[in-house]
């Protein structure tokens, strides 16, 4: 007899079958919410999706009618939402402010379905047994949450002069899609001549959108200290201003602390304070089309990095 975690194993496979090629999220819902009511049996199993500020709507599901509106911060769903956090619940009825939607639920888990790094639904399972759900659950049903979307994350780099940066990050596997933008300023829409004043605040910067399972962001952020001078203040290579400070830029909280252990490791290894700011992105705008790709449109275009710092980027393979 398959153990739970034997059977979560041999499912994910599944998954991903079921999910690859559908772009439609709620397509991706549906079929999930079946899947999963179909192999485990479930009392109740679908998606509340984040329709307002404060209000979850009820999405595709298996099972009985339920409540089809739920606020932030109410019941197990509006909680795991607020806390951002999987909930599992042994016994509802021990559950401060859980929502009778049936009294047939004995027990649940409330997984958050993230979307490039922000809830935008919570998969909702119950059960008719008490305690049904536990740290194995937890952790399967959150891979199989992150199939709604797909694995990728978003990062931002700022590594002096955009151009050279993105050609780098372009080159490594795992690296979805890449643009070249201003980040972290205080003007709004701001041109490529106004960041180059230095009067904006924003620093010339890379967008990444990456797959964790190829190219995990510890290894990212390692491949990013190799392009860039992490003492320099403002400068790298002959460009200098505060448009061409460095830094790393994150959307998704879960990310600081992968990235203050390298930022922590690096000045340990150089035995100084870094001038590579670590903020969590307040603001960034795509920087005019003819920045895109800029030097796969002009060959032989300007560069600060060296030559060998791309064929690291194409030899970059998974450890």
């Amino acid at each position: 007899m398959q153990t739970k975690e034997e059977k979560y194993t041999a499912l994910l496979p599944v998954v991903h079958s079921l999910m690859s090629g559908e772009e439609d999220e709620i397509a991706r819902m549906a079929n999930l919410s079946a899947l999963l009511h179909h192999e485990f049996g479930f009392w109740w199993t679908g998606f509340y999706r984040v329709a307002e500020d404060d209000m979850l709507v009820l999405g595709p599901f298996q099972g009985p009618p339920a409540c089809s509106r739920i606020r932030i911060g109410k019941g197990v769903c509006g909680t795991a939402w607020a806390e951002d956090r999987t909930i599992v619940v042994p016994d509802v009825s021990k559950f401060s402010g859980h929502i009778a939607c049936s009294s047939e639920s004995k027990s649940e888990i409330v997984v958050p379905v993230r979307n490039h790094g922000r809830i935008v639904a919570v998969l909702d399972i119950d059960s008719r047994e008490l305690g049904t759900f536990d740290k194995t659950d937890a952790k399967y049903m959150e891979k199989i949450a992150d199939c709604i979307y797909g694995p990728q994350r978003d990062i931002w780099f700022a590594a002096g002069c955009f151009w050279g940066a993105q050609k780098f990050f372009k080159m490594i596997q795992g690296v979805e899609f890449t643009e070249v933008g201003f980040a972290n300023g205080w003007k709004e829409s701001p041109t490529y001549k106004e960041v180059y004043t230095d009067t904006t605040g924003h620093a010339e910067c890379v967008h990444v959108r990456y797959n964790p399972e190829i190219v995990p962001l510890k290894e990212l952020v390692r491949l990013y200290f190799r392009i860039i001078d992490p003492l320099s203040l403002n400068r790298q290579g002959e460009d200098e201003g505060t448009r061409y400070r460095t830094g790393v830029y994150y959307e998704d909280e879960r990310d600081f602390d992968i990235l203050s252990k390298e930022f922590f490791r690096v000045e340990k290894k150089l035995g100084a304070q870094l001038a590579v700011e670590l903020r969590h992105i307040s603001s960034f705008y795509r920087a005019e089309e003819y920045h895109q790709d800029y030097l796969d449109k002009t060959p032989g275009g300007y560069c600060h990095l060296s030559p060998e710092m791309f064929i690291l980027a194409a030899k970059y393979k998974k450890k």
